[in-house]
């Protein structure tokens, strides 16, 4: 007699959300932009000249808050607009799975972080504005967990997903040299690097939420069916 055990996939992680918040979070995040985008654009304000990097600031001035404040800021309007949406919907999910302290740490850990990187390859009157590094570092953080997570699906199936999604998403269709392209990919790389790093922190917790289902079928008839968590 001919027995065969067919798996299938429940559910596991990023089935759905583990924390509130998300809303408000990325919220709070495109405030701060919008209000230290409005000191920035302010010439005769006070702040005005504290805000953006470059690299004689940071390495040889040593203002280092500059690294907070010049991803939150952006040369105008439509630049800001250009990073809002993907901005809030990647803090938005990075909160509802995995948390306010995650999301904020890649925003203002990682995203000044990333700044820092590109500033050591800028010549010095080179400054460095905006958030797009912090939208792809969270981008990197969220298909490193995903390729990792998502193993009922093949590894072939996977990669085609997350390549799939960079080079439709992120990666431009056209050259603008005013563009810090090696803040994108810098971001994303760093992302890709929390993201194996978180993973391997919290990897027993997220295999606890697999759930399978398991058929024992014996000449092609189900005859005992059995859960698993």
């Amino acid at each position: 007699m001919k027995m065969e055990v067919e798996r299938k996939f429940i559910g596991n992680y990023l089935s759905k959300k583990h924390f509130t918040g998300g809303v408000i979070t990325a919220l709070l995040c495109l405030s701060l932009c919008l209000l230290l985008s409005l000191f920035y654009w302010d010439k005769d304000g006070v702040l005005s000249i504290y805000l953006a990097a470059n690299a004689k600031t940071i390495f040889l001035e040593h203002e280092y808050w500059r690294l907070i404040s010049t991803v939150l800021i952006h040369g105008d309007m439509k630049h800001l607009l250009s990073n809002s949406f993907m901005l809030c919907f990647l803090i938005y999910f990075v909160t509802s799975f995995y948390g306010k302290i995650i999301s904020l740490t890649l925003v203002f850990v990682g995203g000044p972080l990333v700044s820092g990187l590109c500033l050591m390859f800028y010549q010095e009157e080179i400054f460095l504005v905006g958030a797009s590094g912090i939208v792809y570092l969270l981008w990197g953080f969220w298909l490193s967990l995903y390729l990792l997570i998502q193993i009922h699906f093949s590894l072939t199936q996977r990669l085609v997903r997350v390549f799939g999604i960079f080079f439709i998403l992120l990666v431009p269709s056209s050259y603008d040299p005013a563009t810090s392209y090696m803040a994108h990919y810098l971001g994303f790389l760093v992302g890709l690097f929390f993201g194996v790093i978180y993973y391997l922190v919290k990897g027993v917790v997220f295999k606890k939420y697999e759930q399978w289902k398991y058929s024992v079928v014996f000449d092609e008839e189900n005859l005992l069916d059995y859960s698993e968590q």
